[in-house]
């Protein structure tokens, strides 16, 4: 056996071992499920959900896009990192005009959540930032 067919089985064996989720995803929910986040690791975060989000995005699941963005936001939001978090709600928001996702009683709920954290997050900051935000 080649060297890379032994890697793509050893690849396969992981992807099965995890339910079926890739390596981004993994590391995806790693990131979020963290107590404390510091500006870099939000980044990160925002970068992997923004690609993991168009993957699904361009792969027709528009559901698990926006619910992917809508976690992200909210996680993102609990661990008070109001600008990398905008980034992912704008990803929202354009994911849910593009798709024509109907308004529902679960969406307007999920939004609603989404300000509270936002208004919670941004509670004690001031300044130009703050305002901005």
């Amino acid at each position: 056996m080649s060297a890379a067919a032994a890697r793509r089985r050893k690849q396969l064996a992981a992807r099965k071992a995890s339910d079926g989720e890739d390596s981004v995803s993994t590391q995806l929910k790693k990131l979020l499920s963290g107590e404390q986040m510091d500006e870099p690791t939000a980044y990160e975060a925002l970068q992997l959900a923004q690609s993991q989000v168009r993957k699904k995005y361009n792969a027709g699941d528009f559901g698990g896009a926006t619910t992917l963005a809508y976690e992200g936001s909210l996680a993102l939001l609990k661990k008070k990192r109001v600008s990398v978090a905008s980034q992912l709600m704008d990803l929202l928001a354009d994911v849910l005009r593009e798709t024509h996702t109907k308004d529902s009683e679960d969406w307007v709920g999920r939004l609603v959540e989404i300000h509270k954290a936002h208004s919670d997050a941004m509670a004690d900051e001031t300044g130009t930032e703050a305002t901005r935000l």
